[in-house]
């Protein structure tokens, strides 16, 4: 069975398909094994169909697709999809002869533990310390550094250790967060369609219960740097973590900033002065085979004396001046005289 090899990504071109990410093999593409073809070609038989079925209301802007036309329907938006107990997230392009390749990610089975993806000790303490009870907590990278896979074990962290409830916007679900978590501790997981449907999901959850923890799985247009912004404001009691594409951890930072701008104007920096905690920029480098998280970057913004530098910088429009904050952090993470107080 394919579930029993070890890879990141299915990628089925049109007569090839492929394996990324088996041991040892770094960005090469590795053919599919022969005793696995006939699983495969069953996949991707059902592939189209799983699209055309969860093709859901559009965006603004987008076209509606035609029942039982892929074409529209896969090139908007991923899904999530099961095969003999396996979960990926796949999405598809087409190409100029009109032919489709299906991308799927193999999604992970169980939420790895905060302390077991390779953060530094002292950054994990301090995302999980019970005075960070409130604030945006920005996960970044390029496509495939473990962004949310990060976000999601921030989330089972928190819920696990201080209890409280906690609730998932995502598009689609990728770990599965659902359930209980510790002894006081639940998380409610659901799978929007848009990220246009993030301020009505906020303002139902909000009705009943505001949550402690609230993950939006990622920030791609400028409607949900909005309303990242707008949540992690609306209370004293409530961490908003979310991930965004971005070489650098500034590039990132300036892209939400920019999208935000477009709806909220010059308010936008004020908004992500108020509510920023924390930036974690991450990749995946491979070492001797295996893929290994590393943090190159990092900024903490704590709601006291010490973040009080960084906010005006932020207020001011002054990323770039971010910089010296970020190095002084680091050289101080390295030492045992380092107490997680964001300076």
């Amino acid at each position: 069975m394919l579930a029993d090899y070890d890879f990141s990504d299915l990628l089925l071109f049109p007569g090839n398909w492929r394996l990324k990410g088996c041991p040892g093999t770094d960005q090469k593409l590795v053919a599919v094994p022969a005793e696995c073809r006939e699983e495969v070609a069953a996949m991707l038989h059902a592939l189209p169909l799983e699209f055309v079925k969860k093709r859901v209301n559009p965006s603004p802007g987008e076209e509606e697709a035609e029942p039982g036309n892929l074409d529209g329907a896969a090139r908007s938006r991923s899904i999530r999809y099961c095969h003999n107990g396996v979960q990926y997230r796949v999405a598809a392009t087409q190409d100029v002869t009109g032919e489709f390749t299906f991308f799927l990610r193999r999604l992970p089975a169980a939420v790895p533990g905060l302390a077991e993806l390779g953060l530094p000790d002292h950054l994990v303490d301090w995302l999980v310390e019970p005075e960070k009870l409130q604030g945006l907590v920005l996960i970044t990278g390029a496509q495939a550094s473990g962004k949310t896979t990060t976000a999601g074990a921030l989330v089972a962290a928190r819920l696990a250790t201080w209890g409280g409830h906690g609730l998932t916007l995502e598009c689609p679900v990728e770990l599965p967060l659902g359930g209980t978590w510790g002894e006081y501790g639940f998380c409610i997981q659901t799978e929007i369609t848009s990220e246009h449907e993030l301020a009505r999901q906020i303002e139902c959850a909000h009705r009943f219960s505001s949550p402690n923890v609230i993950l939006i799985g990622e920030i791609r247009t400028k409607y949900a740097a909005v309303e990242a912004l707008r949540i992690a404001q609306g209370s004293s009691k409530q961490v908003v973590i979310t991930t965004a594409f971005g070489l650098d951890l500034l590039t990132a930072l300036g892209s939400l900033l920019k999208g935000a701008r477009e709806l909220d104007g010059d308010s936008a920096a004020q908004h992500l002065a108020n509510c920023l905690l924390c930036v974690i920029h991450q990749d995946l480098q491979s070492m001797e085979g295996h893929r290994v998280l590393r943090v190159p970057q990092f900024l903490l913004a704590p709601f006291d004396k010490n973040g009080d530098a960084i906010r005006a910088k932020i207020r001011d429009g002054r990323l770039l001046a971010l910089q010296d904050d970020m190095r002084e952090q680091n050289n101080r993470i390295a030492f045992p005289s380092f107490s997680g107080d964001g300076r």
